[in-house]
């Protein structure tokens, strides 16, 4: 993966590793969008922002509950990039009110 991607291709990524660990009832409620590291006003960034290492932070809401992702690595690759969304996403999921303590098993890359 190259060190500087646009908001859509890290979308495009994370996206279906997001979809896969949700249940169809949930993924139907998904909102998931990218802003920059640190926006305490969540403004959502373009798709065509370049998105820089440590530069971004994936944000979703489910089921009308919101979290979201440290910091995105982007130099990492693809398969780091997923996984760091995924364990950011599986503590969502566990603290959330919807699923409250359970874990997803992380479906093969």
């Amino acid at each position: 993966m190259p060190e500087i991607m646009e908001v859509r291709d890290v979308l495009a990524v994370i996206r279906p590793a997001v979809l896969a660990m949700l249940r169809e009832h949930e993924a139907a409620t998904l909102q998931l969008f990218l802003i920059a590291t640190g926006d305490t006003d969540l403004t959502p960034l373009a798709e065509h922002d370049v998105v820089i290492e440590n530069g971004a932070m994936a944000r979703w809401s489910v089921l009308g509950e919101d979290g979201g992702s440290s910091s995105l690595w982007i130099e990492g690759g693809a398969e780091q990039l997923v996984a760091d969304v995924q364990s950011d996403l599986q503590d969502f999921i566990a603290e959330s009110g919807f699923a409250w303590g359970e874990l997803r098993p992380l479906p093969p890359r």
